[in-house]
């Protein structure tokens, strides 16, 4: 006879309630051990009470056996100390329990959580979008957002940066309305984040700051180590310099070069074409403004600039000289030189994103720039092709509608190899790229029956 609660599905949830009673914390403590144990609550398929959160009991039985938790506990036994003595007004023992501070590492977490480097890269998108956003916000003791903090995130975003433009790692960059996304490539990994824009920041105060400054706190741990590993495999020691000049450090690396080709026999393979095109893109991108000088105005984002100017071997002036080819400006100018280039600071992101320099004459100061596309979103997979990436494909050599019709073509032909119930299902899949391809055109039609007016 099965007894209630020790076998089946009920026997494998646990309520957050009973979870914490069962590991003796508080609702704070039992938040930060799940995040830094990377533990999340897992809902059971028949579940009663909506109102309850669940968890495994596996992953409790984990927490248990966690050395943090006798560091939480020690801890909340110092901040007691710390509070008799203050109301018995014993300065000198307050102060020495002060000094006396217990200290825990998270390094172990670490080795748990990424057995290998590359699982640390994938999980790096969060760490760097968390401690780029820390690193533009105020100082706020209501919140507990030390100066310390912020300054630590400051740094460790430096220090990745000065990585990418070492090892010339971006891939691409789009000005978002929420700030500056950036892709980059390292050891085959595609690491995605946002940067904010560096203007002054309000801290919102629907925000769960606790939350966010544990999953800060294990980022940091997190970022020194792959900062650590990659200055490893450039050459660099760790921590680096940074008041020294970037071409001081980009002389000191070593980077590895990358050895890449195939057997000749299989060249003609279609996937081949595909990663040998990659290669060829990666490569282009490496060396788009080699032999360039910048100068940046002071209007200009500098700070995301030379990021991709670096990474793409091009060079900054830090003040005007007849070596500078192109200026970046971002207002009109009233006196310009023969011997340079002045163009918008979207002409650098657009150049990155298709990687191949495109005119100038679209990109002058004081002209209305072209439509900033987005380099994270497959065209050819949707209903509409811009005018703009048309052109761009055409710079190229490339016909995107060819390209579109081969891959209608392919699916066709796929269709055809479909079983029935298969084939039933993609057509229903389909429904809602149909009804989006209807919504692009009548949005064409509207656009073609307004330049017939206009005209």
């Amino acid at each position: 006879q099965k007894t209630k609660g020790k076998e089946g599905e009920g026997a494998q949830y646990i309520t957050k309630g009973k979870a914490m009673r069962k590991l003796q914390l508080n609702t704070k403590q039992f938040h930060r051990l799940c995040i830094l144990k990377g533990i999340y609550p897992r809902d059971p398929r028949k579940k009663k009470d909506s109102s309850k959160t669940y968890y495994h009991t596996k992953d409790v039985k984990y927490l248990a056996h966690e050395q943090l938790l006798s560091k939480f506990r020690e801890i909340d036994s110092w901040v007691k100390k710390i509070r008799k003595a203050t109301v018995k007004r014993d300065g000198m023992k307050a102060e020495k329990l002060k000094e006396n501070a217990p200290s825990y590492s998270l390094h172990h977490l670490l080795r748990e959580r990424y057995p290998r480097f590359g699982d640390a890269l994938k999980d790096l998108d969060d760490a760097l979008s968390m401690v780029c956003l820390f690193a533009s916000c105020p100082s706020n003791k209501d919140y507990k957002i030390s100066v310390d903090m912020i300054r630590m995130s400051e740094r460790l975003w430096h220090e990745f940066e000065l990585y990418l433009i070492v090892s010339k790692s971006v891939r691409k960059s789009f000005l978002s309305i929420k700030g500056i996304y950036y892709q980059a490539e390292i050891k085959g990994q595609e690491v995605t984040w946002l940067v904010p824009y560096q203007f002054a920041q309000h801290l919102p105060t629907d925000v769960d700051y606790s939350i966010m400054l544990t999953f800060l706190e294990f980022y940091h741990t997190l970022l020194r180590f792959v900062n650590f590993k990659l200055f490893q495999e450039v050459g660099l020691s760790y921590p680096p310099d940074l008041s020294i000049p970037t071409s001081q450090h980009i002389s000191q690396s070593q980077v590895p070069e990358d050895n890449f080709h195939f057997d000749p026999e299989f060249e003609s393979d279609p996937d081949v074409k595909k990663i040998q095109k990659m290669h060829e893109d990666r490569e282009a991108s490496k060396k788009l403004f080699k032999g360039f000088v910048f100068l940046l105005g002071r209007e200009t984002p500098r700070y995301s600039l030379e990021l991709i100017i670096r990474s793409c071997a091009g060079e900054i002036a830090p003040d005007d000289c007849d070596q500078v080819t192109h200026q970046i400006v971002d207002r009109p100018i009233n006196e310009t030189r023969q011997d340079r280039e002045y163009v918008l600071p979207q002409w650098v992101y657009d150049c990155l994103n298709f990687k191949i320099l495109l005119p100038i004459a679209p990109y002058k100061p004081g002209c209305q720039a072209p439509p900033h596309l987005s380099p994270f979103v497959d065209y050819q997979q949707e209903s509409h092709i811009p005018d703009r990436l048309k052109e761009i494909m055409q710079l190229k050599g490339e016909n995107i509608e060819l390209q579109q019709e081969e891959e209608s073509q392919k699916k066709e032909l796929g269709k055809i190899m479909m079983t029935k119930k298969i084939r039933n299902l993609y057509t229903r899949m389909q429904f809602s790229l149909k009804r989006k391809r209807a919504r692009v055109e009548r949005l064409a039609r509207g656009k073609e029956k307004m330049e017939v007016e206009e005209n």
